[in-house]
């Protein structure tokens, strides 16, 4: 009896052994996508107020830590890249399990899309893998891949056929033995929130505003889930915000979207569509790619009006002097150095412009005379957009004004070919300096600048605390020192010739 018991036992043993080396080789050998981006999710979803919900617009869009610094508001954005309406219900589902806001935004990109998950596999395992598995998750992968009709990928596999890779992610990592790299052995963790910056400055595709009264029939799996997600907040006490973030917009795409203005109405729910509020962002200097996507400068837009929105219509608390959330500081500060590395080592100048709208960055900008800059209209207009301020008229229509430009002196500059010295130091009141020959200089909170424009020693000179350290590039056509407002010390410096 008692050799019978030991086999038995030795026997269990070995099996949860053998479960637990399966489960950590699964972890080792799974991408790391889903896992950087929801682990800090986990760690603190009980903290969330706010949920931001949606594709990769709402990833790329909306920055939870830019709503932290200014607003207090404490949020995460899960949204995932490639989320049907079908994948985002089932991810705040999951969500769920775990956090309890009080608001939830989603966005209703791709509303009239009638298909359960797209073509790509990859974009149910980022939404999916991090979350373990739970009656939640069995759920959502029935629902998604066992549902007629079948969702296939783009070689024609049927979902329901893959199924078992979601529920045991080793059938599907198990050859990435060789790919594995010390981010799989120590991850690195998301310091945005959930968010991702996508870091370019694109010519946006032509568009039109059509009357928002022509609208598509709201039939097909996108409505239907969307109708289940507010059904599903609402059961739960939770408010419901519905947008349409903005991004150079087809008719077909705005037909789907007016559709949702009759279901919001149905439901009392607000519903923001930015595509018709063309004041919030510049497609000209805010958009990522040619047709969808922001990069960090309309991002920072459209967070501000979200923020400023949320704060004026929602009983949200600031936790910013919550002790509960003295930690979302420190992350702060880990957001900030994230955002000043990249700026460091960035070699694109139009995406090191884009990046300077950022009320946090003291931008120094020396141009030489007759700079090659004054006659590339995107990059003028980029200068200009680093210190636009965002506004905010609600429910307002307005072309955005190309004469919003606060950068006067920089016309002057390119009318007269002179050289030009720009210290942001007070985005209300930059200082302006346009220079024939010789110097430009004036005191600032940070310390004393100087620049200087002959051709043989084309420099910036900052003095503090009575050292001077002069930054040099005779070659250069642009100069760029970049201080930080918080510690009035340099984030970087660059220099381009063009």
């Amino acid at each position: 009896m008692f050799r019978k018991c030991k086999n038995v036992l030795l026997g269990l043993l070995f099996i949860c052994l053998l479960v637990s080396c399966l489960l950590g080789v699964s972890r080792l050998t799974e991408r790391k996508n889903a896992i950087s981006r929801f682990q800090p999710f986990f760690d603190t979803a009980q903290e969330m107020d706010v949920l931001f919900l949606g594709d990769s617009h709402m990833i790329n869009d909306v920055f939870p830590m830019e709503l932290w610094d200014k607003y207090g508001i404490a949020s995460y954005n899960i949204a995932s890249v490639g989320n049907t309406l079908p994948l985002s219900y089932w991810s705040l589902m999951l969500a769920l399990d775990y956090a309890s806001p009080r608001i939830v935004v989603m966005d209703i990109m791709d509303v009239g899309a009638n298909m359960r998950l797209t073509g790509s596999s990859s974009d149910a395992h980022n939404a999916l893998d991090a979350y373990p598995i739970s009656r939640t998750k069995v759920a959502a992968i029935e629902d998604l891949m066992n549902t007629p009709p079948y969702a296939a990928d783009d070689d024609g596999n049927e979902y329901r056929d893959l199924r078992f890779e979601y529920y045991f992610k080793l059938a599907k990592y198990h050859s990435r033995w060789s790919e594995l790299t010390e981010n799989d052995l120590h991850p690195v963790y998301n310091v945005q929130k959930g968010a991702l910056m996508a870091m370019n400055v694109a010519t946006p595709n032509d568009y039109d505003i059509i009357d928002d009264w022509m609208a598509n029939s709201p039939d097909g799996l996108g409505y239907e889930y969307l109708i289940r997600i507010i059904e599903t907040c609402q059961s739960k006490g939770i408010e419901i915000l519905l947008t349409h973030l903005p991004y150079p917009s087809t008719e077909e795409q705005q037909m789907d979207a007016n559709a949702v203005y009759g279901l919001a109405e149905a439901y009392g729910v607000p519903y923001i569509d930015f595509v018709y509020l063309d004041q919030v962002v510049d497609y000209s200097v805010d958009c990522f790619d040619s047709f969808s996507h922001l990069n960090p400068s309309g991002a920072r837009k459209v967070t501000d009006y979200l923020g400023r929105y949320l704060t004026e219509h929602y009983s949200l608390p600031d936790r910013r002097q919550d002790p509960a959330y003295t930690h979302w500081n420190d992350d702060y500060d880990a957001y900030r150095q994230f955002k000043y590395s990249y700026l460091s080592e960035e070699t694109d100048l139009k995406t090191v412009l884009m990046m300077l709208h950022d009320p946090h960055l003291q931008p120094v900008i020396a141009l030489r005379q007759d700079c090659p800059i004054y006659s590339n209209e995107t990059l003028i207009t980029l200068l200009q957009n680093i210190l636009r301020e965002h506004i905010y008229e609600e429910d307002a229509f307005a072309k955005w004004s190309d004469g919003i430009f606060p950068l006067s002196s920089l016309e002057d500059a390119i009318a007269s070919g002179d050289g030009y010295f720009l210290v942001a130091e007070d985005p209300s009141s930059p200082k302006e300096f346009c220079s024939s020959n010789g110097t430009a200089a004036c005191s600032t909170s940070f310390g004393e600048l100087t620049c200087n424009f002959d051709e043989e020693d084309f420099s910036i000179s900052l003095t503090q605390d009575s050292v001077i350290t002069d930054y040099r590039r005779p070659d250069a056509d642009i100069l760029l020192l970049v201080m930080d407002d918080r510690s009035d010390s340099p984030v970087a410096f660059l220099s381009y010739s063009l």
